[in-house]
């Protein structure tokens, strides 16, 4: 793939690990886990490889200031402050929601990293790209150079991240010397399976690429991914392949984003004690919950080799309900 300017917020690998103990208990495939929670600004998790990318654009294009936006508890936004604060930009969160939002998990760690806060007084994220747009603009009036972030990093630099992640796979895979038939992940705005998907086809691949939805119905979440694909080979300066084929499960959602029903306290709680691995409540638990009942329904065959990438979100378990929180009472 054509290079393309990064600045390096981690300096290595993230592991892949094989997880026996889920292995052995499911009786199903092999599941490795790629420990992108594991990548190191903010408590890490996905978002940074994709900042690597849309930072080093922002620098060079000399901006100062970095303005994007998310929910109260949202990982890119953490993330996005921490990785501000390391390279000395300012940063300013236009979250969604309210003021009386409390000042917890992802929120507090906004506020230690040295995040401007704004909240929107809306949910509607056209409306708060509107309010990032004016907003640097007025700060371009001041002397100032702001560079806008799409919620979730989801942009053509943002995916490029995760197009070199999948290169980084392939190269782990002759060191394990293991095959990989599928790569499990949860799809939020998208970019981490676009940025996949860009990996997968500059590499010739045909592994399948499974993401499971936390945020959006299938049809608006492959709209989504098909608009950061196509911005991703702008990026790259080529013309995105005429076909691509995308695979998005939201048969996981349950009550919607954020929202943890029983059988995601369940995977958080299985996976920790079976492999001493903690998952989120909103992306990883939804994601590997929906990668166990694939494993139940018989979607996978025992002979396969399953990656699931771990894309973070530790903050996420302080923010459980005191409902959820009950079901350890007893575990």
């Amino acid at each position: 793939m054509k290079q393309i300017k990064k600045i390096s917020l981690f300096n290595r690998v993230t592991p892949v690990e094989y997880m026996e103990s889920a292995s052995k208990y499911l009786k199903g495939p092999k599941i490795y886990i790629k420990r992108d929670d594991l990548t190191d600004v903010a408590l890490g998790g996905n978002k940074v490889r994709k900042l690597e990318y849309i930072l080093a654009d922002a620098i060079d294009k000399g901006c100062d200031t970095v303005i994007t936006t998310g929910g109260p508890q949202s990982n890119h936004a953490r993330i996005t402050a921490g990785a501000c604060a390391k390279l000395g930009l300012r940063c300013v969160l236009i979250l969604s929601g309210n003021k009386k939002t409390v000042l917890e998990g992802n929120l507090l760690l906004d506020k230690i990293f040295g995040a401007e806060v704004r909240f929107a007084d809306t949910w509607n994220f056209d409306k708060i790209n509107i309010m990032m747009d004016e907003l640097a603009a007025h700060l371009s009036k001041n002397g100032h150079k702001a560079y806008t972030v799409p919620i979730g990093g989801a942009s053509g630099y943002g995916a490029m991240g995760y197009a070199e992640c999948f290169s980084e796979i392939l190269t782990q895979e002759k060191e394990l010397k293991v095959e990989f038939s599928r790569i499990v992940v949860a799809h939020g705005s998208g970019g981490t399976q676009a940025g996949l998907e860009i990996g997968k086809a500059e590499n010739k691949s045909k592994k399948e690429i499974l993401a499971m939805s936390v945020l959006f119905k299938k049809e608006k979440a492959e709209a989504y991914v098909k608009k950061e694909i196509a911005e991703g080979y702008e990026v790259l300066g080529k013309k995105a392949p005429e076909k691509i084929d995308i695979i998005i499960n939201d048969s996981y959602l349950g009550e919607g984003y954020a929202i943890p029903d029983e059988r995601v306290i369940e995977t958080i709680g299985l996976l920790g004690r079976l492999e001493g691995i903690i998952l989120d409540p909103v992306y990883t638990g939804k994601a590997f919950g929906g990668l166990i009942d694939y494993i139940k329904c018989g979607k996978i065959n025992k002979n396969e080799n399953i990656l699931f990438i771990h894309t973070g979100g530790y903050p996420g378990i302080v923010n459980m309900t005191e409902k959820h929180k009950k079901y350890f009472e007893n575990f």
